[in-house]
C-alpha cells in the first residue's frame, strides 16, 4: 500500500507498477519519457530515474537503447538447438530456421547481419585447427523479437575456405550457409555443442539490453565435415527470455 511517508521515487514506482499490472502499459510497450513522468508526478529527474531503477531491479521494465524504458515481457521463447541445422526445414519454409521457430511462437523476428575478417582467437583457432592469429571470416547476427534485442550469433569460418563466396557478404543466404557449404563440397555431418552460463560483458549487456544480475547462456557449436572442423558458432542468449531446447530420439512409437 502506498503511504505519504514513502519517498517520492517509491510512490512514483508504485504508481507505474499499478499501471503495468492493470495493463495500461502492456508487455512490450514503452513507458512515458522521463520528461513526461517529471511533469505528471511533479518530480525531479533524479526522482524519476530512481523510480525507474526500482522497477528495473524488479524485472518489470528494462532500458532499451534509443527507446527509453520498455515493459518487460514475462514469457520466454524456445530456441530449438536440435533443428537449427535442418536444411530441409529451412528450404521448405524459405526462411532462417530461427526465424521460423519464432514465427511459429506467434512473434515477430528480425535480424541484422554483418561480416568482418579477423584474426582467430586462441579458442576459435583451437576448434578450427588453425594457428592462433590466422584469419577467419566472421558472420555476426543481432536478433530481435517484437523489436526487442533477443540474442546474438557469431559464426567463424576459415577465411581461405569461404572468401569470395556469398558467405562473405552481409546478407542472408536463401538456402542457408550450411546448405551452401555442402554445395561447395563441405558437408557438415557432426556437431559438438558446449553450453555455459556467464554474466554478460558490458558490450553484451548494452547490445542485448540485459537487466542487472541476469546471466546469459553461451552455446558454442562446432560443425565438422568427415575430415575437419569448418565452422564455430557462438550464440549468446539472455536467460530471462530464452529456453534452449534439445530434442533427442524419435517421436515414433516403438
Amino acid at each position: 500500500m502506498t503511504t505519504r511517508s514513502e519517498p517520492m521515487y517509491e510512490r512514483l514506482a508504485d504508481a507505474l507498477r499499478e499501471q503495468i499490472n492493470a495493463g495500461t502499459f502492456p508487455p512490450g510497450s514503452k513507458l512515458p519519457s522521463e520528461r513526461k513522468l517529471m511533469d505528471d508526478h511533479g518530480a525531479s529527474r533524479n526522482t524519476v530515474r530512481l523510480g525507474l531503477r526500482r522497477l528495473v531491479s524488479e524485472g518489470l521494465i528494462f532500458p532499451s537503447h534509443g527507446q527509453g524504458y520498455l515493459v518487460h515481457r514475462q514469457d520466454v521463447l524456445v530456441y530449438n538447438a536440435s533443428r537449427s541445422e535442418d536444411q530441409d526445414r529451412r528450404l521448405a519454409a524459405g526462411v532462417d530456421a530461427w526465424v521460423q521457430d519464432i514465427q511459429e511462437q506467434g512473434r515477430t523476428p528480425n535480424q541484422s547481419i554483418s561480416v568482418s575478417i579477423e584474426k582467430a582467437s586462441p579458442v576459435v583457432a583451437d576448434k578450427l585447427n588453425l594457428s592462433p592469429g590466422e584469419l577467419v571470416l566472421v558472420r555476426r547476427r543481432l536478433r530481435t523479437v517484437d523489436g526487442q534485442p533477443w540474442s546474438t550469433e557469431d559464426s567463424y569460418y576459415p577465411h581461405a575456405l569461404v572468401s569470395n563466396t556469398p558467405i562473405a557478404e552481409p546478407a542472408d543466404i536463401p538456402e542457408g550457409v550450411i546448405a551452401y557449404m555442402a554445395s561447395m563440397g563441405h558437408v557438415q555431418v557432426r556437431y559438438v555443442d558446449d553450453v555455459t552460463a556467464a554474466m554478460p560483458t558490458p558490450k553484451q549487456a548494452d547490445e542485448l539490453a540485459v537487466e542487472p544480475g541476469v546471466p546469459v547462456l553461451v552455446r558454442t557449436r562446432t560443425g565438422y565435415t568427415a575430415t575437419e572442423a569448418v565452422r564455430v558458432t557462438v550464440t549468446t542468449m539472455p536467460t530471462d527470455r530464452n529456453v534452449l531446447r534439445y530434442e533427442l530420439g524419435t517421436s515414433e512409437a516403438k
